[in-house]
Order: C-alpha cells, then structure tokens, then sequence
C-alpha cells in the first residue's frame, strides 16, 4: 500500500511526492500527472535542468507555450511556456533537495 511523503508542494504549481512503499516519485504539474520511478525521476529532472539553463529569458513571449518537452511516450509531449518551465524547474529542484536531504539523514543516522 502507498505511503505517501510530500516533497513540495504549491498551490499554484502543483505538488511532488515520493511513495515510501513503491519508491515512485509523482509529480503534478498543471493539468499533468507524471509518475516516475527514482532513476526516471533523475533523468527528468536533469533534463528540465538543461533546458531551464539554455532557455533565455524573452518578455514577449514569456506567457507562450512553444517549449516542447518529449516524454516517453511517442508522440507526446509537453507543451510549456518559459514562465511554466521556471515554476517547472522549481518544483523538481526544491523537491530533489529534499530527496538528497532525506538520503544524507539517512546515512548519518546509519540506516
């Protein structure tokens, strides 16, 4: 059965939790609902992470949808505003702090 940890949480961007039974990591964002598994997770995050450093910040078009994010699926992708990558990469940056957090407890506590 899930046990679910909150790894951040934001009324206006979404959530992040991590499932203690299962090891999953859920990540709402928007209308999106993406459920990972650690390595998956890591990946995701560190692709988002490159894109959010070599996107440039442009006033105009700020608020426009035009960065596409491939997703495992074929034929899918997410379609965000750089404004949404921003809130995007915050979420997975502060939620990946509290996993290496967690994990660094962990090993002082000799778990």
């Amino acid at each position: 059965m899930c046990s679910y940890q909150t790894l951040f949480h934001n009324d206006e961007f979404g959530y992040v939790i991590l499932c203690r039974a299962c090891d999953s990591i859920q990540v709402a964002f928007g209308n999106l609902l993406l459920t990972w598994n650690r390595p998956d997770f890591y990946d995701f995050f560190q692709f988002i992470k490159r894109m959010f450093n070599e996107t440039p910040i442009d006033g105009a078009a700020y608020n426009k949808k035009n960065l596409a994010i491939p997703v495992p699926c074929e034929g899918v992708r997410i379609l965000l505003s750089t404004r949404e990558l921003q809130q995007l990469h915050h979420m997975l940056d502060m939620a990946e702090t509290e996993l290496q957090s967690q994990q660094l407890m962990s090993l002082l506590s000799g778990e």
